[in-house]
């Protein structure tokens, strides 16, 4: 006879299964949903009409709203500090040594990468007009994906000309150096946790050794650094920087900023800035934000509208919700 905490367990696993599958109904339902909101909004062509119009009633340069665009303004907005913190932690390496090894983390969407990039590009052009000699390199590994390619894209911003295969990675480590001399240098690595674990050939406690070297080490999980043995840690001595979400605030000055340059003249209204922002905030990815206007912009446009309203944005909040 069963007894009745064997009982208790077979009511609490029957509803963690009912539970999961309720859970997966919801999500099909909420992609059915999303799948469908465009096909109903959008009216049938008259038949021999072309289906895609060489203007828009809505858009004057929606490539402002792509995730990948660069800011308007190249200042980073609502990141001050990181930049503060990141020029301090370098300043060391302009006075012929090394800075110190950053460890940069926080979710996607909350602007490391546009920050570090800044830094960097303010560093470079303080080099140029002080005629100081050092190298400064940005990679992103999550592209490169391999310690070969990561560390073939910085010995090329050195001018090294190495091909895309045919080389021993002995040979290249000896270009690089070659090439680089001892001045000091900064490299970046962005979305550092495609490399963090390569133990066949740990590329950058490789580049950590080299004299004079700074590295900014850039990726979405914090779990990554806890994750290195001891030892690496150790060597590597990493300064950490955790870059908040974006405020409602932040998000909306920044929504504003490509909206302006983005939509036509008066396709937009405050109150549905307000939402989007409001959204991205609750989100913690301002790429949210982009996603949302782009996506509501395209819907009134859908419908042959001049303006977007927040009927639009609700839709297309419904419409993203089940890619996020």
């Amino acid at each position: 006879m069963p007894t009745f905490a064997s009982l208790r367990k077979r009511l609490e696993k029957a509803k963690e299964e009912h539970d999961e599958l309720m859970r997966e109904r919801a999500m099909l339902e909420a992609r059915d949903e999303a799948s469908q909101i465009f096909k109903t909004i959008t009216p049938e062509p008259p038949a021999g009409k072309n289906l895609f119009q060489s203007e828009s009633s809505v858009f004057a340069d929606l490539r402002w709203l792509q995730p990948t665009a660069e800011p308007p303004d190249v200042f980073p907005v609502g990141r001050e500090e990181y930049v503060n913190s990141l020029s301090l932690l370098l300043a060391p390496a302009l006075r012929g040594g090394a800075g110190r090894n950053v460890y940069i983390a926080g979710v996607p969407g909350t602007g490391k990468t546009l920050t570090v990039r800044y830094v960097l590009g303010q560093l470079k052009g303080h080099l140029r007009k002080a005629g100081l000699l050092m190298h400064v390199a940005y990679v992103n590994a999550g592209r490169t994906r391999s310690p070969y390619f990561t560390l073939l894209e910085i010995a090329r911003s050195l001018g090294v000309d190495a091909p895309a295969s045919g080389w021993q990675f002995s040979r290249l480590k000896m270009e690089f150096e070659a090439r680089r001399g001892s001045e000091p240098m900064v490299v970046a690595i962005d979305e550092a946790d495609a490399l963090l674990f390569k133990v066949r050939e740990p590329l950058i406690y490789y580049l950590n050794r080299q004299e004079n070297m700074t590295l900014i080490l850039i990726t979405n999980r914090w779990d990554d650094l806890a994750g290195l043995p001891p030892r690496a840690r150790s060597t590597l001595q990493l300064a950490p920087l955790i870059f908040k979400p974006y405020t409602a605030e932040e998000a909306k000055h920044i929504l504003q900023e490509r909206a302006v340059r983005a939509f036509k003249p008066g396709a937009v209204n405050d109150e549905t800035l307000d939402e989007a922002a409001a959204l991205a905030a609750e989100m913690h990815d301002i790429r949210v934000g982009f996603n949302l206007l782009l996506t509501a912009g395209l819907l009134a446009e859908a419908q042959a509208r001049s303006r977007v309203d927040l009927v639009d944005l609700d839709r297309a909040e419904a419409a993203i919700k089940p890619t996020l």
